[in-house]
């Protein structure tokens, strides 16, 4: 499943988190919150991704399955951290 950020060239929403087939669309301020994260540890990442962003319990449980089926977790948290850098 597919699980990225992208950035976007307008300011009133800077980037989207892709989660499989579906775009949230992410405030600066959530942004900001979510690089301050980039230092935590993977569980720790993925638990404060999953908290900030997971709006309903439907959403929260697609992030925790594409997390579930990355082939390397860690590297999924750093690819993500790296991606969130960027934004």
């Amino acid at each position: 499943m597919n699980l990225r950020f992208e950035k976007l060239p307008g300011p009133i929403y800077p980037a989207y988190l892709h989660v499989g087939d579906y775009s949230i669309a992410l405030e600066p301020e959530l942004v900001q919150t979510l690089k301050e994260s980039t230092q935590l540890d993977q569980t720790r990442f993925f638990e404060n991704l999953i908290q900030k962003v997971g709006m309903n319990r439907y959403l929260r449980e697609m992030i925790q399955e594409a997390v579930a089926k990355a082939e390397d977790p860690g590297l999924l948290a750093k690819q993500l951290q790296a991606e969130l850098q960027t934004l």
